[in-house]
C-alpha cells in the first residue's frame, strides 16, 4: 500500500504519485481542517473510492487501471462550516508496469560451464534451481527442465518474469569392440 499526502496550501507532494500496477488499496489525504468541514473527493475512472467519501481520508483502488499517468486523478474540496468551499488540489497519478525480460538461454549439455544472466531492466535478482549469482551452472542444476525467474523491483513495486531452461546429459559409450 502506498500512502500519498496532500496538503492543504500545497499544491502537491509527489506528484505524480506511484501506483503499482492492480493495486487495490492506495490511501490519500489532507490534514483535518476540522469539526464540521467535509471533503469532496473525485477520482478518475477506472479508479474507485472504496471508503472514506467526505472524510479527509479515501482509500482507492486502481487493479483496473492500465499502465501511463492520469492526469488530475485524485482532486479534493473542503467545504466549511459556513458553506465556503476551498480551492481544489489536485493529484496526477502514475500506475507503474515493468515488464521484465530474460534473453533466452539453453539448451545445455550437463557439463556445460556456467553462463551469465541477462535480464531487463539491468539490476534485479535471479532465482531457481542452477541459478547461482547472476549464472546459470547445468553442473549445479543437474538434468531437466528447469525455471529460472528475473525479479524487478522499483518505487515498492515488484515484477517478475519466469522462463524455462534444459539441461540434458551427456551420453555415455560403451567401449569400442573389436570382431
Amino acid at each position: 500500500m502506498l500512502i500519498s499526502m496532500i496538503s492543504y496550501g500545497q499544491l502537491t507532494t509527489t506528484n505524480p504519485d506511484t501506483v503499482c500496477i492492480n493495486t487495490s488499496g492506495s490511501i490519500y489525504q489532507v490534514p483535518s481542517l476540522g469539526v464540521g468541514y467535509t471533503y469532496t473527493w473525485t477520482v478518475l475512472a477506472p479508479g474507485v473510492i472504496t471508503s472514506g467519501a467526505g472524510t479527509n481520508s479515501i482509500n482507492v483502488n486502481w487493479s483496473a487501471a492500465g499502465p501511463g499517468l492520469i492526469t488530475n486523478a485524485v482532486t479534493v474540496t473542503a467545504t466549511g462550516p459556513g458553506g465556503c468551499v476551498s480551492t481544489p488540489v489536485n493529484l496526477n497519478v502514475f500506475i507503474l508496469q515493468i515488464n521484465p525480460t530474460i534473453t533466452s538461454i539453453g539448451p545445455f549439455c550437463s557439463n556445460d560451464p556456467c553462463v551469465n544472466l541477462v535480464g531487463t531492466p539491468a539490476g534485479g535478482t535471479w532465482s531457481g534451481t542452477g541459478v547461482v549469482g547472476n549464472q546459470f551452472c547445468p553442473t549445479t542444476s543437474g538434468v531437466g527442465t528447469f525455471n529460472i525467474t528475473y525479479t524487478v523491483t522499483q518505487n515498492g513495486c515488484t515484477f517478475t518474469t519466469t522462463t524455462s531452461v534444459t539441461v540434458n546429459p551427456i551420453p555415455v559409450l560403451s567401449p569400442i569392440q573389436h570382431n
